[in-house]
């Protein structure tokens, strides 16, 4: 004997005990602040006293002592979910080429994206619409977690010397301030070793330094011979929030008296010429240099 289904008396049980299971929801949620507002108003407290008190308006008191009345009915509050939702403006064809862009780099993001898109399809996709669909590709499982996206960590400013990050217009910046510096992993030949790159906005100056690993007296190192070698007056320094530019780094900021900004997290556009400069040298790097 098979059975395929149960008796129908079964599903009308589940479906009264539902029913009884959001009611008690609701009546837990409404009564006690109409409780309360009732025993106040019974001693003589007023309606201003009493909404100061229980936190809820004269309104609010009186609707949900209206849901209450309704709830002795088995009559459940209807839901407050919008009737009619907006629909995607975006379908297979609009997917498929942010996909075909995601697995050229996988660290390419909504805003690189976009551009590319805009720039070679002609598209007129949004940042926000590239960004929706590629968290529907990542629910999918189509495409996995960019590499280059941030940790979920905060910026621990032990010394007190670097200041967080605070936009300012390019146009007024001077030489030599807000220089960048970033750093790439590096591997020719089987050998892998750590890139240390600085880049100054109004110069174009760029220069480069390979250090066998990323650590804070590495980038102190870097920034001794930047100091030194540099064109120009350094100002201040922008770098991200890596923990190469902590410690050993931020010290020597501070003996040197050069002002350390730290970009917010999850914003490496703030810092675009280094890491369009180590785009350059990832290139060169594999002898295919070119825009």
């Amino acid at each position: 004997m098979q059975i395929i289904g149960l008796h129908k008396n079964v599903y009308k049980l589940y479906a009264w005990a539902r029913t009884q299971e959001c009611l008690d929801v609701y009546r837990i949620k409404y009564e006690c602040q109409v409780r309360q507002w009732d025993d106040l108003r019974t001693e003589g407290v007023s309606l201003s006293k009493c909404a100061e008190f229980v936190g809820i308006s004269r309104a609010t008191y009186y609707r949900h002592k209206r849901i209450l009345k309704d709830l002795a009915q088995a009559i459940i509050p209807p839901s407050k979910a919008p009737k009619r939702c907006n629909k995607s403006q975006w379908g297979e064809a609009e997917k498929q080429l942010v996909l075909e862009a995601r697995r050229d780099n996988e660290t390419y993001g909504k805003e690189k994206i976009g551009a590319i898109l805009r720039r070679d399809k002609k598209q007129t996709m949004s940042d926000s619409t590239v960004g929706r669909i590629l968290s529907f590709l990542r629910k999918k499982g189509l495409i996995t977690r960019s590499r280059s996206a941030p940790q979920k960590r905060k910026r621990n400013f032990s010394k007190g010397h670097a200041k967080g990050w605070k936009y300012r217009d390019y146009k007024d910046i001077v030489v030599g301030e807000r220089v960048q510096i970033d750093h790439m992993t590096a591997t020719k030949n089987g050998v892998t070793c750590k890139h240390f790159q600085a880049w100054e906005r109004c110069s174009k100056h760029i220069h480069a330094q390979v250090y066998s690993n990323a650590t804070a007296r590495s980038a102190k190192r870097f920034l001794q011979e930047l100091v030194e070698i540099a064109p120009y007056k350094i100002i201040s320094i922008q770098v991200d929030g890596g923990s190469e530019f902590m410690a050993d780094f931020e010290t020597a900021c501070e003996q040197m008296e050069i002002p350390l900004i730290v970009l917010p997290p999850a914003r490496p556009k703030y810092n675009g010429g280094v890491e369009r400069g180590n785009r350059t040298f990832r290139k060169a790097r594999k002898g295919n240099i070119g825009p």
